[in-house]
C-alpha cells in the first residue's frame, strides 16, 4: 500500500505561523512514530515531513517586525488595505518571487497532503496545485482567531482550517464554501498542556532562584518581542511585596538590553530586597516557565495567548497588533481568559494591585480558562480524524 505523504510547510521566521506548523507537525510525527512501533494498529500508513520556505521579500518581514515591536496600532491601516482586491493582487504578484522555492519543496517531498500555515505561501501553492503534474491536497491554516483578513483565506485550498465559529462565519462572508472550511480550535504544541507536578515545579524554580510561595509574574512579548514590556520597569521600584518578575523578550535584542540595563540599576538602588528580576530572551522551554508563573502580562498574539491558556494561567493583555489582533482583545474578554490593560498606566497599576493581593485574582477566571484549554486540546484529534476520513465534511 502506498504511503500517504504529508508535508507541513511554513515560512522561516520565529513568529506564530512557525509555532503552529511545528505544533501540527509534532503531533503528526508522533502518530507516524507510534505506527512504526505497532504497524498492526496504525490508522494511516504515512510519512510526515516539515519544511520552512524563506520569504524572499525580506523588507516586508523587517517592516512587519518593526511595526510588531514598536508601532502595533498602526498595523490597523495595513490590515484594512487587504480588503481591497487590487492591494491583494499586488501583494500576490510581489510574492511570486517565492514560487520557485515552493515548487522545489513540492517536487522534493511529493506530498499527497500539504498543510500550509503561512497564507502568502498558501495562495501560491493553490496556483501550483492546478498544474497538471501536481496532485496534492492543500490545507490552509487561518492563523488569526477572530479577525482574519480576506487574505488569510485561500480560495483554492481544499480546506481552510479555522479556530471557531467566529472565523468560520468570516470565511463564509468572504465566499469560502462551507465544505472547504474545517473548524478545529487552536493549534498549540502538545507539551504546553503537560501538567507539572509540584516536585517538577520546585526544581524549575530552584534553578531560577525562585523561592516557593512568592508570586511569579511573567511579562512577555511573544516570539518577536515588544517594546511594551519595558513599561513595567519603573513601577517595580514601588512594589513592596516579595515577588519574581520574569521578562521574556523573544528575539528583540533591544528590549533585552533595556531590561538588562534596568536590572543592573534596580539591583543597586532597590529598597525591597524581595523582588527578583529574571531577564530571558528567546525561551525554548516555554511550557516549563509558564508552569511556575502565577499570571502572565503580554502582547495579545494568538499563539502566546493560547500557550498561556494551555498552561491554565490568566492573561493580561498590555498591547496588540492593530487590525489582525483586534479580535484577540474581544476574545480575552468574552471568553473570560483574563484582563485587558492597554491604557496609559493601566498595566502598571494592575501589576501593583495583583502583587498586593494575588489570591483575589488567581482563581477569578480558572473555570473559563480550563474550558478553553480543554477545547483546544481536542484540536489535533479533529485534524487527525479528517486525515483518516478525508471524504467526510
Amino acid at each position: 500500500m502506498k504511503k500517504k505523504r504529508i508535508l507541513v510547510l511554513t515560512d522561516n521566521l520565529p513568529w506564530g505561523h512557525r509555532s503552529i506548523a511545528k505544533a501540527i507537525y509534532g503531533f503528526l510525527k508522533t502518530k507516524e512514530n507510534l505506527a512504526k512501533q505497532n504497524p498492526a494498529k496504525q490508522d494511516v500508513d504515512m510519512v510526515v515531513d516539515y519544511v520552512e520556505v524563506k520569504q524572499e521579500l525580506s523588507f516586508l518581514d523587517d517592516l512587519y517586525t518593526f511595526v510588531y515591536r514598536y508601532l502595533p496600532a498602526s498595523n490597523k491601516i495595513a490590515n484594512k488595505m487587504t480588503e481591497n482586491v487590487k492591494v491583494r493582487d499586488l501583494v500576490l504578484e510581489m510574492s511570486n518571487s517565492n514560487m520557485d522555492a515552493l515548487r522545489k519543496a513540492v517536487v522534493k517531498f511529493k506530498p499527497d497532503l500539504l498543510i500550509c500555515t503561512y497564507c502568502f505561501h498558501g495562495h501560491l501553492l493553490s496556483k501550483l496545485k492546478q498544474e497538471e503534474h501536481f496532485n496534492f491536497e492543500l490545507w490552509n491554516v487561518v492563523a488569526d482567531p477572530w479577525t482574519p483578513s480576506r487574505f488569510s483565506f485561500v480560495d483554492g485550498a481544499d480546506l481552510n482550517l479555522v479556530y471557531d465559529d467566529v472565523a468560520l462565519k468570516q470565511a463564509l462572508k468572504y465566499g469560502i464554501p462551507v465544505n472547504n472550511i474545517l473548524k478545529t480550535g487552536w493549534w498549540t504544541r502538545g507539551e504546553m498542556y503537560k501538567k507539572m507536578s509540584k516536585e517538577q515545579r520546585l526544581k524549575i524554580k530552584e534553578k531560577l532562584g525562585i523561592e516557593e510561595g512568592e508570586s511569579v509574574v511573567f511579562v512577555g512579548g511573544g516570539s518577536l518581542g515588544t517594546s511594551a514590556i519595558t513599561k513595567f520597569l519603573p513601577v517595580l521600584l514601588l512594589i513592596k511585596q516579595k515577588c519574581t518578575i520574569i521578562f521574556n523578550t523573544g528575539t528583540d535584542k533591544l528590549a533585552y538590553q533595556m531590561v538588562d540595563q534596568y536590572k543592573k540599576i534596580f539591583d543597586k538602588i532597590k529598597k525591597n530586597k524581595g523582588i527578583k528580576i529574571i531577564n530571558l530572551g528567546w525561551i525554548e522551554n516555554m511550557g516549563e516557565i509558564l508552569s511556575i508563573s502565577d499570571i502572565v502580562f503580554g502582547k495579545a498574539g494568538p499563539n502566546f495567548l493560547f500557550d498561556v491558556v494551555a498552561c491554565r494561567k490568566p492573561f493580561v493583555a498590555i498591547t496588540h497588533i492593530g487590525g489582525q489582533e483586534d479580535g484577540n482583545i474581544d476574545l480575552i474578554q468574552k471568553k473570560k481568559l483574563g484582563w485587558v490593560k492597554e491604557g496609559l498606566g493601566e498595566a502598571e497599576d494592575f501589576l501593583q494591585e495583583y502583587i498586593s493581593n494575588p489570591v483575589k485574582f488567581d482563581k477569578k477566571f480558572a473555570k473559563t480558562i480550563e474550558i478553553e484549554a480543554k477545547n483546544n486540546e481536542k484540536t489535533m484529534n479533529l485534524i487527525w480524524d479528517k486525515i483518516k476520513c478525508p471524504t467526510k465534511s
